[in-house]
C-alpha cells in the first residue's frame, strides 16, 4: 500500500507474483470498510496464511489504518521509504504514481523471502501492549498542551 494523506493505492497479490487486485480508497472510515473488504474477499478464495500489508507512509498518514490492521491480527510491514526508491531505481517503472508505488512494494514483498536487501526495507509493525498504548496517548496529549 502506497499511504498517502487522503487517498491510498493499494496491490493486493499472491505469493507466486500474480496481481490480484488495484485500487484506491478514501482515508475515511469508509474507505477502510472497503479495504478490509476487498482483502477478506480475496482471503476467502485464496485461503492459507495471513494476510500481510506493507505500508510506505510518512507523516502519521497511516494511523489509524495500521492499529486497524493489527487489531485484526494481520501481519503489517512498515516500508522503509529510502530502500523502496533504492529498489524502484534498480527495477524501474515506466513512470511515478502512487499505484505503481504500491505494486512495487508488492514486488519488494514477494522479493523480501530470497534477497536480503529486499528483506531489510521491510521492518514488522507490532500491535502495541495496552499499557504503551495508553502511554503514548497520555504522551501526545501531553506535548500538544493539554492538561490531564
Amino acid at each position: 500500500m502506497d499511504v498517502g494523506c487522503r487517498r491510498h493505492s493499494v496491490a493486493i497479490g499472491l505469493s507466486s507474483g500474480e496481481v490480484l487486485e488495484e485500487f484506491d480508497i478514501d482515508h475515511r472510515p469508509e474507505g477502510f470498510a472497503d479495504f478490509f473488504n476487498r482483502i477478506e474477499r480475496q482471503h476467502r478464495c485464496f485461503p492459507g496464511a495471513v494476510p500481510t500489508v506493507a505500508m510506505e507512509g510518512y507523516n502519521g498518514h497511516a494511523r489509524p489504518l495500521d492499529t486497524l490492521i493489527c487489531e485484526r491480527g494481520w501481519r503489517l510491514l512498515n516500508v522503509n521509504n529510502l530502500k523502496l526508491a533504492r529498489f524502484k531505481q534498480m527495477f524501474p517503472a515506466a513512470a511515478k504514481s502512487d499505484r505503481i508505488d504500491a505494486r512495487r512494494t508488492l514486488d519488494l514483498m514477494l522479493l523480501g523471502e530470497h534477497m536480503p536487501q529486499a528483506r531489510r526495507a521491510l521492518q514488522e509493525v507490532h500491535a502495541p501492549t495496552s499499557e504503551n498504548a495508553q502511554l503514548k496517548r497520555l504522551t501526545r496529549r501531553r506535548s500538544a498542551g493539554w492538561s490531564l
